[in-house]
């Protein structure tokens, strides 16, 4: 399942790098771009469930999902 994830708070590379490496230890993701320009996540999960443990953990580096 492909999804699309738009957040706030994006500043920098920075902020990239830390949702690219908390991303890449979650297990069920087949595959993520994150884009500092547009402030968005694109997902490509196994389970539809996923999204909102993925959602939880971004929240928790600070970055703000918008709905």
């Amino acid at each position: 399942m492909k999804t699309t994830i738009k957040l706030q708070g994006m500043h920098c590379e920075g902020c990239v790098k830390r949702i690219e490496n908390v991303l890449a230890k979650i297990k069920g993701i087949n595959n993520f771009k994150v884009n500092l320009e547009e402030q968005t996540i694109l997902l490509e999960v196994k389970n539809e469930k996923k999204i909102e443990e993925i959602k939880a953990k971004i929240e928790t580096l600070g970055f703000k999902i918008e709905q």
